[in-house]
Formats: C-alpha cells, structure tokens, sequence
C-alpha cells in the first residue's frame, strides 16, 4: 500500500489529493509543519480526516510521526516558491507562475499528467441546504493570510443572491462579511466534511482563496472565486470556473 506525507494547509492538501488518486491511493500521513500557515496537529484538522476517508482511494488519515512514505507531498514547495519569488522580483505578473494553481504545483512535482484534475476528485452526499453556498475567509488572520481583492465586487455579489445564500465557515468570518459585503444567513458547520455537504448541494459556490474553495474546486462545482492578485494560485479551469479579477466578473443566473 503506497503511502503519502504532507504538511498542509489543508487547501494544500486538498490540492494533493489527485496525486493520491493517481498512485492507486493509500494512507494520508499529515505533518504538523512551522512553514506553514497552520500547525496541522489533529486538533487543527476540522474533519479534514473524516471527509477524505470518504473518499474510496484514502485508506486512513494519521499524524505523521516520522513514519517513512514513498511519496512526499511537499516536494512541491521547493519549485513553486522559487519560481514565484523570481516572477515577484521582476514584477511579472504574466509569468506562467502566476498561472498555475495548487494542483498544477503538485501534479508537476510528482510527474503526474496535468489532466489529472480535469476529473472530480472529491465526492460527498449532498446536503442541499441553499442554491448559493459563500465563504470568504480572513478575520482572525496575519494580513498577509488574508487572500481578498479589493477589485471585487462582493455588495454586487450579495445584491444578486442574498436571498438565496447562505455563509458557511467561522461566527467571525461571517460577522464581517456582513458588515462589509451584507447581510446574509450564516449556515454553522461542524466541521469540514459538513462544509462539504452543504457546497456538494448548492448550485453555485462564491468565495476567496480558502480550504472551502478547494472543497468546491475538488467536486468541479461551479464556482466564482475571488482572485488574490498577488498570489493567484486557485485558479481552476473547468466548465462552470469563474475567476473574479476585478468588478467585471459574470455572476451567472441560476
């Protein structure tokens, strides 16, 4: 049984996970690392592990305690920040850097065929609680943790919506999104499979740069994504991907 190692976020790990399935699946070992944003001991998972042992290629999800795999998860780190750093320098941000995303990173680092994300790679029942599910993350951060777009039009968002959304994700994260963008329903969550549920039983999924995002990225759902300009590395490209740029982006009907 092949065997995988990675330190997280859990977006990151979400983005993993069609590596996974390439290999013929396994057991997930997560390593609560200093170098990223969270220290992903169990007690930090939110049910990251109860959702991707949903999933018929993960066999467990344990801590990592040094237990030797055959494929590291973070190899990944090394290119991409390096290439992202050299892009930053010279301030271009037509680089193909800045065009990859989270996947395209991890499918490269381990050889695995781009197309690989072209399929759906997480399934879960549904829980069709609203037609729009939101999240945005954010309060509570370091402002450089903060993925938000000032270019994006979040009160038109909410204009077009509000009456069929709901804002799943943190009590604070919803305080200030309606505070900021307006006022909507917040649906609490137990944890991330939950989360899941609710995104797999919409019909449309809006958020930033987040681990929800890649719940929703992970089930090909549809999708309008606030972009991070300065850190763009979500971008998905599948029928029913909308990347917000600026105040132009389509909010499609439903």
């Amino acid at each position: 049984m092949n065997s995988f190692r990675h330190a997280g976020d859990i977006g990151d790990c979400l983005a993993f996970l069609p590596v996974i399935r390439y290999f013929g699946g396994g057991v997930l070992y997560i390593e609560a690392a200093p170098y990223t944003r969270q220290f992903l001991t169990p007690d930090k998972w939110c049910g990251l592990d109860l959702l991707l042992k949903q999933q018929p290629y993960i066999h467990d999800v344990l801590p990592w305690e040094h237990q030797r795999v055959n494929i590291n998860g973070n190899d990944f780190r090394a290119n991409m920040g390096r290439a992202l750093r050299k892009a930053s320098l010279q301030r271009n941000l037509g680089d193909p850097a800045f065009q990859k995303s989270l996947v395209d990173w991890q499918l490269e680092a381990h050889g695995v065929p781009y197309t690989e994300k072209d399929r759906a790679w997480l399934s879960v029942e549904p829980d069709p609680v609203a037609p729009v599910v939101i999240n945005r993350t954010g309060p509570g951060r370091a402002s450089h943790h903060c993925y938000h777009n000032p270019a994006f039009p979040w009160h038109r968002v909410w204009q077009k919506y509000k009456d069929k959304a709901v804002f799943v994700g943190l009590p604070e994260e919803h305080r200030v999104f309606s505070a900021v963008c307006g006022e909507i329903p917040h649906w609490p969550t137990r944890d991330l499979f939950h989360a899941a549920r609710v995104i797999a039983g919409a019909s449309l999924y809006i958020g930033n740069q987040s681990a929800c995002f890649w719940l929703a990225a992970g089930m090909h759902k549809r999708h309008i994504l606030e972009v991070w300009p300065s850190g763009p590395n979500s971008l998905m490209f599948y029928p029913g991907s909308i990347h917000g740029w600026n105040v132009d982006v389509e909010l499609p009907n439903l």
